[in-house]
């Protein structure tokens, strides 16, 4: 009987030991399930607040902008910009735990700003005006704006030093479980792609206008990339295919001491299209100021025409500079080319020609019908501008002569385009200037 006992009590036991077994790799199992939907949530959340980020400090941009324009047409524009920016911002923030302050204040203040915006945007429409209250309305959009990218970038900084606050909130922490950012007073932290400058994207054209010449055999490539790099330079150089984008071309590479460069090359003319260098610098040996001297300089040996510096920026060890060739003294910005420039051995490592073979000509410049002092007095009395300058602008697939003013409210600098013909403003950019150059939005 005792036996009996005791065999039922052990099979008991060894049920309930495999029973208890089974259920600890059952609940590992589902610990493992709700961390991972819990990571993959925090991944999402991750994902929206970023995009949300983007959206802010363009609708922060933009808001100011719309202050300081002074063409309504450019101004409805903006706000139609703002409009749909605050709609896909709403979206991401919806996404979003509420118990971050930046997320629930954020979401009321994109909600206002898109009410603001449409009702702008409907008065201008119809031919009406703003008034003072709408520029001061604007302006406190602006501040508040400003404030909430603050309390972002904090949340921002907080992630990229190691934290995880957007992961907390996932796992259905309330706010004082994030009360522990690190909500610092930082400046925006501008996209980097900015440092392309004003118009660098161009005019889109289907041929290059500035290819001429015979179809290259690929030894002759390969001749005119070493006397491109400069021939003392390179150690070996060879064929690495063909391509097509955005025009018939050769792909090469070319070893040099700064690195691997790699080039593609027009199968007509020859010409460059792009330079890429494979390698890290060491530490700055030049200034920036002589290696902008050197890069105009390379571009001179190059057969290039003259050119004028337009927007530059260091960054890892290199300098990039943005030059727009000139023409009768007038800069044709939607022909600018881009060399890089190695900070240790102060030569080019890096080139970009795209806009420039698919704009360059020389162009019939009208005379413009407003001089310099009339073009400024169509500017916003809000910016004091400097000096003009004229130039060629890209709008619209088309080409537009203006002048140029760099221009000043509150500490801030900007760049103001006054059509040369009509005195209507074209365009209107915000500069920033940091230890690594000059970022334009």
């Amino acid at each position: 009987m005792k036996t009996t006992r005791r065999h039922t009590l052990s099979a008991a036991v060894a049920t309930l030991a495999a029973l208890s077994a089974v259920l600890l790799l059952y609940a590992r199992a589902q610990a493992a399930k709700v961390d991972t939907l819990q990571t993959a949530i925090s991944a999402s959340y991750e994902h929206a607040f970023y995009e949300t980020a983007s959206l802010m400090n363009d609708i922060e941009v933009n808001l100011e902008k719309a202050q300081l324009t002074a063409s309504n047409a450019r101004r409805l524009s903006l706000l139609g910009q703002i409009s749909r920016d605050a709609a896909s911002a709403q979206s991401g923030l919806s996404a979003l735990p509420a118990s971050l302050e930046a997320v629930s204040e954020s979401l009321k203040f994109v909600n206002q700003t898109g009410d603001v915006a449409a009702s702008l945007i409907e008065r201008l429409g119809s031919g009406g005006d703003l008034e003072e209250s709408d520029i001061e309305l604007l302006a406190r959009l602006h501040e508040c704006c400003v404030r909430l990218n603050k309390l972002i970038d904090g949340i921002v900084e907080d992630i990229e030093s190691g934290g995880n606050p957007l992961k907390g909130a996932a796992g259905g922490a309330p706010a004082a479980a994030v009360e522990n950012l690190t909500l610092k007073e930082v400046e925006i932290e501008y996209p980097i792609l900015l440092y392309d400058g004003p118009f660098s994207d161009g005019n889109e054209q289907t041929e290059f206008m500035a290819l001429a010449g015979e179809e290259l055999t690929p030894d002759q490539a390969l001749q005119a990339a070493r006397t491109f790099i400069g021939a003392d330079r390179v150690n070996g150089a060879w064929i690495t295919g063909e391509g097509s984008v955005p025009v018939p071309c050769y792909e090469i590479s070319a070893y040099t001491d700064d690195g691997l460069l790699s080039l593609a090359l027009t199968k007509q003319g020859g010409q460059v299209i792009y330079m890429m260098v494979d390698g890290a610098a060491g530490e700055a040996a030049y200034s920036q100021a002589s290696l902008i001297d050197m890069a105009a300089s390379f571009l001179k040996t190059r057969g290039y025409p003259p050119v004028s510096v337009s927007y530059w920026v260091a960054f890892g060890g290199y300098l990039t500079v943005n030059f727009a060739p000139v023409q009768d003294g007038v800069l044709l910005y939607p022909d600018l080319i881009k060399v890089q420039m190695s900070l240790e051995s102060g030569l080019p490592v890096g080139f970009e020609a795209a806009n420039y073979l698919a704009n360059h000509t020389r162009r019939k410049l009208a005379q413009p019908t407003l001089d310099e002092s009339e073009a400024r007095s169509r500017i916003n009395p809000m910016l004091h501008a400097d000096r003009g300058r004229l130039c060629v602008i890209p709008l619209n697939g088309s080409e537009v002569q203006c002048w140029e003013f760099a221009a000043e409210a509150d500490g801030a600098q900007y760049l103001v385009y006054i059509d040369a013909q009509t005195g209507e403003e074209r365009n209107l950019y915000r500069i920033v200037q940091d230890g690594n150059g000059q970022l334009v939005i």
